[in-house]
Order: C-alpha cells, then structure tokens, then sequence
C-alpha cells in the first residue's frame, strides 16, 4: 500500500520520454504524499489518478466481504488533493462530477511540463468486489450488516445497482 507514487517516479526516471500513469486510492498516496515535491524536481512528466473516496476502500471492503465485520477505523480525514499537489510544485486538477472527468483528463494529458495529479472524488458506498460471486463473501456481508455500521444504507443500495448487480448475480 502506499507505493504507486513511487513505482511512477521510478517509471519517469528509468524511462524518460515515456507517457507515465499511475492510479492510486487516497489512502495509499496519504502515505507517500511527500513524494509529490520530488516528482515536481525533476519535473517527470507523470500522470496521477488519485481515487479520492475519503476511505481504505479495500480495507473496508475486506472487513465486510472475507471477514463478516462491519466496517471500522477506515474513514479517512478529507483531503483535496488538487490544493496538496499545487502547494508542491506540481499541477492539481480535482473533479467531482463524472460528466467532467474526459475534459479534466484531456487538460492533464495535455499539460507536457512536469507531473500532474487528477484528484477523482467517488462514492465511498460503491462496492469494490472480487470478479466473480463467492457465496461466503455475500454471508460475511450479511453478516457485516447485522452487527450495524455507518453508511449501511448506501452500500446496500449500490450492491442493488450495475455493476455491482451482474457481478455478484448467483
């Protein structure tokens, strides 16, 4: 956890000229945030989606889905990433609309004078799930939603809804 940032630093300075993207959650980009001042150094012409949902997504995920535990101590402070990123020198954009997110990618693909970081705020209710239904996963979710948790009602109405709905079809 945590070393999306670096690997995509490492990536800019083994392979200059390259196109260089990493996608990272806001949990995991917390832990080397101060990494951002020397990607904007050196200037690395890096693209970074930070997936800003303002949880450990897959933390929470995991209690609920493989170990039957309500969701707890995932919640993270919220952070703009966007602000944190201009005050290190590099280029911030924030979107928070989905209908923005092609222009606010086409501005930080376009942007060729160091690294920029694209701050996508989602929905802390969408589901992450496995690829396929396990029957043992849905009873540790039920199983989570008996012992009660903040934002229950959210994250049952999206396992009601695509694409969640097909993934976990039996």
């Amino acid at each position: 956890m945590g070393c999306g940032l670096p690997y995509a630093i490492a990536a800019g300075i083994a392979f200059p000229g390259r196109q260089i993207v990493a996608v990272v959650g806001d949990g995991g980009i917390s832990m080397t945030l101060a990494e951002l001042s020397t990607a904007a150094r050196y200037k690395i012409p890096m693209k970074v989606v930070v997936i800003n949902n303002g949880t450990l997504g897959q933390i929470k995920w995991e209690q609920m889905l493989f170990l039957g535990h309500p969701e707890f101590g995932c919640d993270l402070a919220p952070i703009d990433f966007a602000k944190v990123a201009e005050g290190m020198g590099v280029r911030g954009l924030r979107v928070d609309d989905p209908e923005d997110l092609a222009r606010v990618l086409k501005e930080a693909f376009a942007y060729d004078d160091g690294p920029v970081l694209i701050d996508a705020v989602v929905d802390p209710a969408e589901p992450m799930l496995p690829p396929k239904r396990r029957e043992q996963y849905m009873k540790h979710l039920q199983q989570a939603f008996d012992g009660g948790m903040a934002g229950q009602a959210d994250i049952a109405r999206r396992m009601e809804e695509e694409p969640a709905l097909t993934a976990l079809k039996p």
